[in-house]
């Protein structure tokens, strides 16, 4: 019987790309989300003292930022980037300009803030920007999106090592860091376990039909 190995090409296809970058320069926003923030965590406790809720929610949610004149340079800038991503990735953007469905500011409360794994549909590309963190707060984690291999998985030989079998992943983050990716692509945030803040902005995007003028980046691949 022949054992000698064959030769084999390998191609990486129907890949999961994750996008990260840093820009300190949004960092000033923090500042606008604290009155939102401590507005609806105000809201909570009149609720809860109520009796309308029986328990403080695992996160503060703000409502769509680009209500806030303040935050319209972000959004811009974010759904620029996205639409880059969507141009590099390939897709036939004729006819379509992005629209923003969502942008929020969320926090987790000390000791116990978590999110769990999800997507998000109806969109094309997500993101985050973190504002308070630190090697002590919640990490976003990112799961395999393929259900077939969930099904037939194996055991990794060093879960410490990122590979091809790898089925999650998790970043370290510090504030200013950007994070986008697929809104196909699962996701959650580890249960925040320190006493210090964690805050970060959470936007999704569709490519929409509409023969809007968006200015695309050329293609350098």
């Amino acid at each position: 019987m022949n054992t000698t190995p064959l030769e084999l090409r390998r191609e990486d296809l129907f890949a999961s790309p994750i996008y990260r970058g840093s820009d300190k320069s949004f960092l000033h926003l923090d500042k606008d989300c604290d009155k939102i923030i401590d507005k609806i965590k105000k809201t909570n406790k009149d609720k809860l003292a109520k009796g309308e809720i029986d328990n403080l929610p695992n996160s503060y949610h703000s409502d769509n930022l680009w209500q806030h004149e303040k935050f319209k340079p972000f959004v811009e800038f974010v759904m620029q980037q996205m639409w880059n991503i969507l141009y590099w990735q390939g897709y036939n953007l004729i006819n379509k300009r992005p629209m923003l469905q969502e942008c929020w500011v969320q926090e987790f409360p000390e000791e116990g803030g978590f999110h769990d794994v999800h997507i998000h549909s109806n969109n094309h590309m997500s993101g985050f920007y973190f504002l308070q963190c630190s090697k002590k707060t919640s990490k976003p984690h990112f799961h395999d999106p393929r259900p077939g291999k969930m099904m037939t998985d194996l055991p990794m030989k060093n879960k410490k090592e990122i590979n091809y079998g790898t089925n999650q992943i998790h970043y370290p983050v510090k504030p200013g860091d950007f994070i986008f990716f697929n809104s196909y692509l699962p996701h959650a945030y580890s249960h925040h376990k320190g006493k210090e803040k964690f805050r970060f902005i959470h936007f999704n995007m569709q490519a929409t039909t509409d023969p809007g003028n968006v200015k695309n980046v050329e293609d350098k691949n």
